[in-house]
């Protein structure tokens, strides 16, 4: 992972001073889940094409996230409590359209347009919103990394007092790899497609498959949303994962 000295600082409507890029560490546990591409085509921003994975199939990752620290040392003090997250991300490509599966890989870059983003508290949504345009919204979510895996419910938001998500990935029983990525996120803030640049470092397990001890349960209202089948074709887990969040940079095309 690159560092940098060059930092820019934002005020948040809650006060708190955020500097760019923002360090966060934190453990996370996800699957990913097969959906109906013609759904997801839908949903996303004209810009971008679903990642095609099948014929008419395309894949939605959806990913427990617990923060451990926000803000990376003592000059980046954010003030930030750390907070629980879950992120449910459409795997998309930009700059490139076609049907033929995995074919955008080699004419696009692939990201993920971030779709819906409950958190814990109203900071966490001011952060998101403010200053990526992350669709943050404030519901009950719990994320705990203990012995046996991650472990996830998300209530309310888009299905009211009702449990929306349970998920539960796995501890791996098998050594993890020392992984160090960037990514590309998609957002869409003021009416435009923003992409921002997501830098992640740590030990980052990842299974291909069905798992013993991973588990998924969709609500309705969110499955018939995205199209979603109800079982994992893959999965990810990390307990000491750090990551970096650069400034979104505005797509005018």
């Amino acid at each position: 992972m690159t560092t940098s000295d060059h930092r820019s600082r934002t005020r948040l409507s809650t006060g708190h001073e955020i500097s760019l890029p923002l360090a966060l560490s934190l453990a996370m546990g996800g699957v990913v889940v097969p959906a109906r591409r013609s759904r997801l085509e839908a949903i996303l921003p004209d810009a971008l094409s679903s990642l095609a994975v099948a014929p008419g199939v395309g894949c939605v990752a959806l990913v427990a996230i617990q923060y451990h620290r926000v803000g990376g040392d003592d000059r980046d003090t954010t003030g930030l409590e750390p907070y629980d997250e879950f992120a449910v991300i459409i795997p998309a490509v930009h700059g490139s359209r076609t049907n033929t599966p995995i074919a955008p890989l080699a004419g696009g870059e692939i990201g993920g347009c971030v779709h819906w983003l409950p958190v814990t508290t109203e900071p966490a949504v001011a952060l998101g919103r403010e200053i990526w345009g992350y669709p943050k919204e404030r519901t009950d979510v719990t994320v705990t990394d203990g012995p046996d895996g991650v472990r996830a419910v998300v209530a309310g938001g888009r299905d009211g007092d009702r449990e929306t998500v349970r998920l539960e990935v796995a501890r791996p029983r098998t050594s993890v790899r020392a992984r160090d990525w960037t990514l590309a996120s998609y957002t869409t803030k003021a009416g435009a497609l923003v992409r921002t640049p997501v830098q992640v470092q740590g030990d980052v397990a990842i299974g291909i498959g069905p798992s013993v001890g991973t588990r998924l349960e969709v609500a309705p209202a969110l499955a018939r949303e995205l199209g979603l089948w109800q079982r994992p074709v893959g999965r990810l887990y990390g307990s000491r994962v750090r990551a970096r969040l650069l400034e979104g940079e505005w797509i005018t095309e």
